[in-house]
């Protein structure tokens, strides 16, 4: 089974792709290269990244030989977040992959623990849609589409976020609790995650 990856970093503020400030970890890392460091301890095939045309890309750091990383420029990124997506399913579409993780790059706590219980849920369930985390009765990125999705994500739009998905009765998903809420927070980041979870999820019922 093979599961792809995309790393949406198009949306990353000036100062998260400089480096600059609090966006550094003790050491120099910084909080995006951390995060996709994580990311590649996974086996996601081909993981791609999304960045803008002016990302001077010095945060990303040196891919190792047996990486499968690889950098996509989107051109369309100022027009959202669906934009983006976009273009990193375009990237990975020739490879039909069984599966794809999202992550966003205003996370940079994600550990490689939380996506790999996505991945085996998945491979343990080949016949879900999606496998998502949730806490506090919220769905957070990362998250796992299977292709069964991959044309419907293909055709969202600003105007209506991946929550859509997860309360679609036409697909099958599971949700994985977490309690680690550190996890899905954006150390301060100047880009609010508030709006990447209004984008992303909406507080569930059950």
């Amino acid at each position: 089974m093979k599961v792809a990856g995309i790393y949406l970093a198009a949306s990353r503020s000036k100062e998260a792709v400089t480096g600059s400030g609090s966006q550094r970890q003790p050491g120099g890392v910084t909080l995006g290269a951390a995060t996709l460091s994580e990311l590649e301890r996974c086996g996601l095939d081909p993981l791609i990244v999304v960045v803008r045309a002016d990302d001077p890309l010095k945060w990303i750091p040196p891919a190792s030989s047996r990486s499968s990383r690889r950098t996509e420029t989107c051109l369309t990124a100022h027009l959202g977040l669906s934009f983006s997506l976009r273009c990193g399913l375009n990237a990975i579409s020739s490879l039909q992959p069984d599966a794809v993780v999202i992550a966003h790059a205003d996370q940079p706590f994600i550990p490689a623990a939380l996506v790999n219980r996505l991945t085996d849920a998945f491979e343990q369930n080949p016949g879900l849609d999606y496998v998502a985390s949730i806490n506090e009765g919220v769905v957070n990125p990362p998250v796992l589409f299977a292709k069964s999705v991959f044309p419907e994500l293909q055709a969202l739009d600003s105007d209506r976020g991946l929550s859509a998905i997860f309360h679609s009765p036409g697909y099958k998903g599971m949700m994985l609790q977490s309690d680690s809420e550190r996890d899905f927070t954006d150390a301060e980041l100047p880009v609010s995650f508030g709006e990447i979870r209004r984008e992303w999820s909406v507080p569930r019922d059950n």
